[in-house]
């Protein structure tokens, strides 16, 4: 699988290129979109004007050696249209969320591609189920959904369709794995894992200033040096567990009753919690198991974890 094609030389397509470049892979980075060739042009000199940039910056930054840079560089070719895809194993879909669009380019796709080859979208709303039906062997299709900027995030959100086959996914898996990425399984629902979480927080961030509760700077602020930092550590089940089922519960309740807004109703499953006494380490279980040594080893870590990010955010003094 040493060729991979990437449809669309847009952000997150040119940031997803960059990664498999850097992978070591050889990279087809297309244009589908009908433009003139001096539009076509212009969108490619950016295209490499952004990679160019990112590559210096993560030089500099240690992220990468400073001979990666023009390997990484070669090993991009810029294409149009679908034709000459044949050779490419795994093939990105990273055009606009717009669902007409993608059906349709995928549908062309499927029929130009081999047959083996794996044909992923990189949707954040857009469920597989939505989109498999417009591929020939929806087998091979399935969500990679990487989160921008796709080249320095790690986590990339592999979603099955109902046809899609489990080797598939295993092999998708190793693909994003020998990147350096994080790929998590999801089931096929919208918004998947993070764009669901973010857009209740994002839109949650909104209210706050809309009620004149706090100012965007103050909102952004209190996130990087609140949960930003604890979550960059410590996950949120962890954390529901860490804090105590029984806290969140109590807070959920308060929060609905004095907003009189029930989307801060506690959950189904933290009722079931409260109702079955896991609470988190202090009962020995809450969404996790923290029989015997657990509870002792799984605290100690975060602290530590915390403590050296702390270490690091002072010698940065990231939230001055």
């Amino acid at each position: 699988m040493n060729t991979v094609a990437v449809l669309g030389p847009g952000r997150i397509g040119r940031q997803i290129a960059l990664a498999f470049a850097l992978g070591g892979r050889r990279v087809l980075l297309v244009d589908v979109k009908a433009r003139t060739p001096e539009e076509r042009r212009a969108v490619f000199a950016d295209a490499r004007r952004e990679i160019t940039r990112d590559l210096r910056l993560m030089t500099e930054e240690g992220v990468i050696a400073g001979g990666d840079v023009a390997s990484a560089l070669d090993r991009i070719e810029d294409r149009t249209g679908l034709d000459g895809l044949d050779a490419c194993a795994f093939v990105q879909e990273a055009l606009p969320e717009l669902l007409d669009l993608k059906r349709e380019v995928l549908g062309r796709l499927s029929t130009r591609v081999g047959a083996g080859a794996i044909i992923a979208s990189t949707s954040s709303t857009i469920a597989p189920r939505h989109l498999a039906d417009a591929v020939e062997r929806p087998e091979r299709f399935l969500v990679a959904h990487w989160l921008n900027p796709a080249h320095i995030v790690p986590l990339v959100e592999v979603v099955a369709g109902q046809a899609t086959t489990a080797a598939v996914v295993d092999r998708a898996i190793e693909v994003l794995e020998a990147l350096g990425k994080v790929p998590v399984r999801c089931a096929d629902s919208p918004g998947f894992i993070g764009p669901r979480l973010q857009a209740l927080l994002m839109n949650e961030a909104v209210r706050l200033v809309e009620e004149g509760v706090a100012s965007p700077e103050d909102v952004d602020r209190a996130f990087r040096a609140g949960m930003g930092f604890r979550y960059a550590q410590v996950g949120i089940f962890e954390f529901i567990d860490w804090g105590g089922v029984d806290i969140l519960h109590r807070a959920s309740r308060f929060l609905a009753d004095a907003l009189g807004d029930d989307r801060f109703k506690p959950a189904r499953l933290v009722e079931e919690k409260i109702a079955r006494r896991e609470l988190g380490p202090k009962t020995g279980r809450g969404f996790f198991d923290y029989a015997g040594d657990r509870r002792e080893t799984f605290e100690t870590a975060k602290v530590r974890a915390l403590l050296r990010q702390l270490r690091r955010v002072r010698e940065d003094a990231a939230y001055q």
